[in-house]
């Protein structure tokens, strides 16, 4: 018989298995291999195009995505909105439904219908935003008391401070918003958020990061790539086409330090709020750090020393930034140097950067005493405000 000893059968199974199972894995490799040079090919043909290039196969959701989470972040509280020329802002409603949200980006405090009333504006970052009164306080607000108790009469403070806004912002802020409010008076509270650029583009201050993030985002240049074979999906998306994404640009580059970026912005803040009759002064705003009289309590220096391990470079930066903006401050008539408004004093910090509801409140008292005269006389403090450009 030629059949098969039944003895070789399981063996004869057994290669065959094997077989099977690194045919398996050798499939496996290949697909993975052409998967690989797929990718690669599309990542070379959109690196030749200038596009955006991903990891290959697989892209990590974190990896370009990153940055577009920033805007996500600051419009998750539901307290923000997109805007075109400042990056985000308050929209009309603000954190809560009170009426004195009633204006996009401002909260008033007074009766602005009544024509006899004061109309000053407030200009800055999350020291003075409103928003943030329960956590640290409201300078605005110690200003507002003071002058509807003082001899200035009644009076309406719309406070368009927003947390994150430098100078770059305030100044568009100023030029679009503030005419129809038609102020009295334009106060900025500044210094922190424009040094070392920290929450501007370096070569571009003007521009928000969180614009870019948008801009990018809108014209296809920001979009969370695919996970899977991102480089070749990107291509077949482009469709081969050079221009099927919008360029994106931020305009001229500027080649200033933080400080000359600084004076240049409230310098064209002054001449802006001129123009719409109102008199301007900006404050040099206070930080833990940089007033080397202030005395910190232990909590204090704990949260400064944390600060400066995940910032090792602040200090300096900090320093050298307040040395110029302080020289500037002193030539222009329209700029007090509040930043040594704590010296001598302890406990005014709710961390490094925002004083808390006591500091707050002297810088409010601090701000009402520079910008009027103390006496019976409701008119502005002209040594303090300085002329117009064109007195």
């Amino acid at each position: 018989m030629n059949e098969q000893p039944l003895s070789e059968t399981p063996h004869s199974v057994v290669l065959s298995r094997q077989a099977k199972i690194a045919l398996g894995i050798l499939t496996i490799l290949a697909t993975l291999i052409l998967l690989l040079a797929t990718d690669l090919m599309a990542r070379a043909y959109l690196g030749a195009k200038g596009a955006p290039q991903y990891s290959l196969v697989w892209q990590s959701s974190d990896k370009q995505g990153k940055k577009e989470t920033v805007v996500d972040r600051r419009l998750s509280q539901g307290l923000n909105v997109l805007d075109p020329q400042l990056g985000y802002a308050r929209p009309a409603g603000g954190p809560t439904s009170e009426p004195a949200w009633r204006r996009p980006g401002f909260r008033t405090s007074g009766d602005e219908t009544s024509g006899a009333a004061l109309r000053l504006v407030v200009l800055g970052g999350s020291t003075s935003d409103p928003y943030y009164e329960s956590d640290w306080g409201a300078w605005s607000e110690t200003l507002f008391t003071r002058l509807n108790e003082g001899p200035t009469g009644p009076a309406v403070v719309y406070n368009g401070a927003v947390s994150g806004y430098s100078t770059n912002q305030e100044l568009l802020k100023l030029i679009r918003d503030v005419p129809a409010l038609a102020p009295d008076v334009v106060v900025s509270l500044s210094g922190v958020n424009d040094l070392n650029f920290s929450h501007s583009l370096r070569e571009h201050p003007m521009v928000s990061p969180y614009q870019l993030v948008m801009l990018r985002t809108l014209a296809g240049k920001g979009h969370q790539p695919p996970r899977f074979m991102p480089n070749l999906l990107a291509a077949m998306r482009s469709g081969g086409e050079k221009d099927t994404q919008l360029a994106v640009t931020a305009g001229s580059s500027y080649e200033m330090t933080d400080a000359e970026m600084w004076r240049r912005n409230v310098e064209l803040m002054n001449a802006a709020s001129a123009q719409m009759g109102a008199r301007f002064h900006v404050f040099l705003q206070p930080a833990m750090g940089i007033e080397p009289g202030y005395i910190p309590t232990d909590s204090e220096a704990e949260l400064y020393a944390a600060m400066l391990s995940s910032k090792p470079d602040y200090a300096e930066k900090a320093a050298a930034f307040y040395t110029a903006a302080r020289r500037h401050c002193e030539e222009l008539m329209y700029c007090t140097d509040i930043s040594d408004v704590f010296a001598g004093k302890t406990g005014l910090y709710h961390d490094p950067r925002h004083p808390n509801h006591q500091g707050n409140k002297l810088i409010g008292d601090t701000v009402f005493k520079t910008l009027f005269a103390l006496d019976s006389s409701p008119a502005l403090a002209e040594s303090a405000l300085g002329q117009t450009p064109e007195q």
